[in-house]
């Protein structure tokens, strides 16, 4: 036992030492071994002067064990034993563990204490044998805080550390963060009768505020984008146009047959023929008078074959403008998907509380 046991109210003090006493009228001798006594209970706790064991404030008391996490005291003791303020247990087995308070509350007669222990130790069975809390008590701390009430940092553990909550978007008491609360109001969600909502940065970058983005806690993006647009319909001009040129023509007359009757007269001349008596209307020149002539005059018929000619000619072209017509079919446009993420790495985001 130790300082623990003193009170704050100086006439109660008489007998609180573990050896000797200040009591009324009480001998030289004793008062010496109360002086001792309390020296040595002072040097005991200046030694781990970080810890100190409060118990309900005024005297020591039993803790009673409710299961691995969580110890009662029986008084209301809310006040010392806060949320975040880190403990040192020493439990029936003579384990002793280090953690921090995550739940404090009071039903009458009791008040329950839940801890997490560091590694995930567990309170042995048995009687504990202390419950001190590190000196500095979050909820009024001394100390400046590292970080304001609302600031949001990177943190690469996958546990929540002291002072600092996951940035998940979740309701939170504003009982139990009433500096928190003050400031994020209903910036990120509009609040119940007694909570509020934490930001939330689950997959989630978060931008600068300005003139764009204007609004604290407006959200908006995508991870992944459709193409998508218009194409310009293509179009068709063209001029009127008169063709010209020119055109050869080239062939032959197909064959003829004539008739006798077609044929030029042929006279055939000769000498030495045979007299004969030739008709008067045939006759040519005489060689005496009489009807005997040698020169005759015959017409002859042709032989009816077939003959060819050559032919050649000329010819011209007209023709009117024309302009082309018809229609072009216009173009389409088909996409998927596409991310526009850069590389990244994920990360937790905490806040102040």
């Amino acid at each position: 036992m130790g300082i623990e046991r003193y009170r704050t109210t100086a006439s109660l003090n008489g007998n609180v030492l573990d050896t000797g006493s200040f009591q009324e009228n009480q001998s030289p001798s004793s008062v010496n071994d109360g002086a001792r006594e309390l020296i040595r209970n002072i040097k005991q706790w200046y030694l781990e002067a970080e810890w100190i064991e409060v118990g309900n404030g005024e005297i020591a008391v039993n803790y009673t064990r409710v299961n691995g996490t969580q110890v009662t005291i029986a008084s209301d003791v809310t006040s010392n034993y806060t949320k975040g303020r880190r403990v040192k247990l020493k439990d029936g087995t003579g384990t002793t563990l280090y953690g921090q308070i995550t739940n404090v509350a009071y039903n009458s007669p009791n008040t329950t204490i839940t801890m997490s222990f560091d590694g995930g130790g567990s309170i042995g069975s048995g009687t504990i044998t202390s419950l001190k809390l590190g000196i500095v008590n979050p909820a009024n701390s001394s100390i400046p805080a590292t970080s304001p009430t609302g600031s949001i940092v990177m943190w690469s553990g996958a546990s929540i550390i002291d002072g600092f909550l996951f940035c998940d978007g979740s309701l939170k008491n504003k009982t139990d963060f009433p500096d928190l609360f003050a400031i994020l109001g209903n910036t990120y969600g509009t609040q119940t009768s007694s909570q509020f909502y934490l930001p939330n940065l689950q997959d989630k970058f978060a931008i600068g505020k300005g003139s764009t983005y204007s609004t604290l806690g407006g959200t908006g993006g995508a991870t992944t984008i459709t193409p998508s647009g218009s194409n310009s319909v293509p179009s068709f001009s063209g001029s009127a146009f008169t063709p010209s040129g020119s055109i050869s023509i080239s062939g032959t007359v197909a064959g003829h047959s004539i008739t006798q009757a077609q044929l030029p007269n042929i006279t055939l001349q000769s000498s030495g023929l045979a007299k004969q008596e030739v008709p008067p209307a045939n006759r040519g020149s005489s060689s005496g008078g009489g009807a005997t002539y040698t020169n005759l005059s015959v017409p002859l018929g042709g032989s009816n074959q077939a003959h060819s000619h050559g032919w050649s000619g000329s010819g011209s072209f007209s023709g009117a403008s024309v302009t082309p017509s018809g229609s072009v079919t216009a173009p389409s446009f088909t996409g998927t998907s596409a991310s526009i993420i850069n590389p990244y790495i994920a990360m937790n985001y905490i806040i102040k509380t």
